[in-house]
């Protein structure tokens, strides 16, 4: 009998162990801890998107950059010899080709929050490679890196990484002559539930007529994460979540004049458009289209040639385009800019680099004189697809947001003709090219990137706000203290109009420094020697010209009073 009870006794502590454990596991279960990778779109497979003063980035992923003279670029990389997952990666450029003077320690990169467990540690894993335009054995190895780093509290403020770590990559090929992606991995225990994970490019130097390009793919950080409960329809439960409202359709009334073509045209260009180009050695046509297969509305389209078949030698950054001026706009409200089209070569070179022909777009305030090379913001359209001239595809679209500077402003396309090369014909057609008006966006939609030069309060005067408004909505600690790259929320609609700034007279240059002058159309050396009271012979030294007869619109000169 005492040998039962005892028995009874030990199955009845095994019951009570067994359900003790089953609870356990029950809990577990609901938040069970299993390894993953943690980036969305690390191989940026998962499509591109248009940020603001960057260009195409990877979906799921921010940019940032720290301007000066300088130029960005972010684009969806298609070629196969810089992809190492997939058919894309991500491209950021850095180039100072136009520019006769630049600052060191400029930096661009792309960024990820994630949540993670803390404590526990995480692998990342990432491929690239680093180019340049006219690579030299002989330079400093070291004068362009790759870094990453990360926030401890899942801050996106780049500028508050501490912990920038050199990646080993110090191979720095020609542009055009890949010769494979390098690797890298490390790993890192999380400091916190969340973090942010960035990613930048390094150009040390303040190196002149000189172009960077670094591609980023396959970038994985894997490691421990919670599982979302499950319910018992086997769905991830919702609890506790809230959707994101989606954007405002933009769908207004087109501002654009004659923007289908089929209002006709004046010399080969739409009425309403006129047409620009920078010469050099190149032909330039521009034409009524009427071909169905590269037409979107209508019967007809514009296109674009840029041509030097007979030329024995040609230049590089040849542009050709079209712009027209749009009036009747709210000043800081929201725009959508978007238009169909499609690029065309007459003999297929594919196995060229596939950024070698570009389309662009760009505009600014209009003044009484509006002319394209006024735009400073130019901005590639995600056109990578180059067709046979006589075998076009599908027509490709491309649409971006804008908030607008102004009550008029100038709107331009262009074709980019990026390398010298001859016995080429790019054609390109644009059609369906809209401006509307946004409704129901909200403020989170516009944002403004801080440049060199801009404090608060003209930002503030600019989208009709003030310094307390953008302080609040941008939860900025002080007022005068913004960084050149910073992105700041700037109202779409506009509040109500600051009083104008005070007329400042500006302080003359100490002897010896630069005026940095935008060459614009129509200008020459003597000109602007003469305007600027130098000679041509200081502008020529001071800039590096081998010809003080060719300079090129958007140049930046230094000029200097003697």
């Amino acid at each position: 009998m005492k040998l039962w009870k005892h028995r009874q006794r030990f199955v009845g502590a095994a019951m009570i162990l067994a359900l003790l454990a089953s609870l356990t596991l029950g809990s577990a279960s609901s938040l069970a801890m299993v390894d993953q990778d943690l980036v969305v779109n690390g191989s940026f497979e998962g499509g591109f998107v248009q940020q603001a003063g960057c260009g195409m980035v990877g979906k799921g992923w921010a940019c940032f950059t720290n301007g000066g003279t300088i130029d960005y670029g972010f684009y969806d990389d298609q070629w196969a010899p810089v992809v190492a997952d997939g058919s894309h990666s991500q491209l950021l450029e850095l180039s100072t080709l136009q520019y006769a003077a630049s600052e060191a320690d400029r930096f661009a990169g792309i960024s990820q929050t994630v949540s993670t467990v803390k404590g526990s540690t995480y692998t990342l894993k990432l491929k690239g490679l680093m180019r340049e335009r006219g690579a030299s054995s002989g330079g400093d190895a070291y004068r362009y890196r790759v870094q990453w780093g990360y926030t401890a509290d899942g801050s996106t403020d780049w500028t508050k990484v501490t912990n920038w770590a050199e990646l080993p990559w110090d191979k720095i090929d020609e542009r055009t002559a890949p010769t494979g992606m390098e690797s890298f991995s490390t790993t890192l225990k999380a400091p916190s539930a969340k973090l942010t994970l960035f990613v930048r490019v390094w150009k040390k130097w303040g190196s002149a007529y000189k172009e960077l390009d670094v591609n980023l793919d396959a970038i994985s950080l894997t490691g421990k994460v919670v599982k979302p409960p499950v319910t018992p329809t086997g769905k991830p439960s919702t609890t506790g979540t809230t959707g994101t409202a989606s954007a405002g359709a933009c769908s207004g009334a087109n501002l654009v004049a004659n923007g289908n073509f089929e209002g006709g045209f004046v010399n080969g260009v739409g009425k309403g458009w006129t047409s620009f180009t920078n010469g050099g050695a190149a032909a330039y046509g521009f034409y009524d289209e009427m071909w169905a297969p590269v037409i979107k509305d209508g019967k007809h389209g514009q296109l674009i040639e840029i041509n030097t078949k007979g030329l024995a030698a040609a230049d590089p950054d040849r542009y050709a385009g079209i712009y027209q001026v749009v009036g009747k706009l709210t000043k800081g409200a929201a725009y959508e800019f978007s238009l169909y089209g499609m690029l065309r070569e007459d003999a297929s070179h594919s196995g060229e680099d596939a950024f070698r022909y570009r389309v662009q777009w760009g505009y600014a305030a209009a003044d009484a004189d509006p002319s394209a090379a006024d735009i400073t913001n130019w901005a590639e359209l995600s056109w990578d697809q180059i067709y046979p001239r006589t075998a076009p595809g599908a027509l490709a679209s491309y649409s971006a947001k804008l908030t607008a500077p102004a009550e008029k402003i100038v709107v331009a396309v262009r074709a980019w003709k990026k390398w010298g090369t001859v016995q080429r014909e790019l054609d390109v057609n644009l059609d369906a090219i809209r401006l509307a008006s946004c409704t129901g966006g909200s403020a989170g939609e516009c944002v403004y990137v801080v440049q060199r030069g801009n404090s608060l309060g003209g930002i503030a005067a600019k989208y009709g706000t003030t310094v307390a408004n953008l302080v609040k909505l941008n939860g900025l600690k002080n007022a005068n203290f913004i960084v050149v790259g910073q992105k700041l929320k700037v109202p779409c609609a506009g509040g109500a109009a600051t009083p104008p700034p005070a007329v400042v007279t500006p302080t003359p240059a100490p002897a010896g420094a630069c005026i940095w002058v935008v060459v614009q159309r129509g200008d020459t050396v003597s000109q602007l020697a003469a305007k600027y009271r130098s000679t041509v012979a200081l502008i020529v030294q001071k800039n590096g010209l081998k010809d003080a007869n060719r300079i090129y619109v958007g140049q930046k000169l230094c000029i200097i009073d003697p």
